[in-house]
């Protein structure tokens, strides 16, 4: 008996014009498939006015600071470690508060801020809310004000009192019933004084 002959497997080439069209449609598709996602995350995070993402993102911005500037004093956290690590924690709380006040495109440009955020998101969702943030924004200030066990501690009671004052402004924002006239004459003020347009619309002191 003559053993058959295996038969070769047949490849038939694929025409280059339907790979062609493969590939566009397959970037194409990914390219919409990303563009869905980065509206979507812009429609995912409730954000106020700009005078008020303003205040929030300098308030947030100036927190960062002063809890950074804490942590340089390394003999802090050899006498006070539980504070020392106090400190951390609002230094990473002002930050990642500060990346839901930001303009989105900032973010994107940065990738891990955007994957940081895109984990806030997910597992943190009260941060995209206004008035998740600014119940955020008060427990940051009762945080600083923890450290503050006299009046000379001007730079916490500061931090708590613009910390929760912003958050308050948040929490009114949330429900509809922020006094957004007064809001805006006091940075009408501000860039009077400063000289400068801080709430965008082009005008100084408007």
């Amino acid at each position: 008996v003559v053993p058959a002959r295996p038969v070769a497997a047949r490849h038939s080439p694929r025409h280059p014009l339907l790979a062609a069209m493969a590939g566009g449609a397959t970037q194409a598709f990914s390219a919409a498939s990303a563009g869905f996602k980065e509206g979507m995350k812009d429609c995912d995070i409730e954000q106020g006015p700009s005078f008020l993402r303003f205040l929030g993102f300098i308030t947030a911005f100036a927190s960062l600071v002063c809890s950074v500037y804490k942590l340089t004093g390394i003999m802090s956290a050899i006498g006070h470690p539980v504070m020392y690590l106090l400190y951390g924690y609002i230094a990473v709380f002002a930050a990642s508060t500060m990346l839901f006040e930001a303009k989105h495109e900032w973010i994107e440009k940065i990738s891990f801020l955007s994957k940081y955020q895109d984990m806030l998101i997910k597992h943190c969702s009260f941060l995209t809310l206004m008035g998740g943030r600014g119940v955020f924004y008060i427990f940051q200030a009762t945080l600083w004000l923890t450290f503050s066990d006299s009046l000379g501690e001007i730079i916490y009671i500061a931090c708590a009192s613009a910390m929760g004052f912003i958050g308050l402004l948040h929490v009114l924002a949330h429900v509809g019933i922020m006094p957004s006239h007064i809001a805006s004459k006091a940075v009408a003020s501000f860039e009077k004084i400063s000289n400068k347009d801080l709430d965008g619309d082009g005008k100084v002191g408007a």
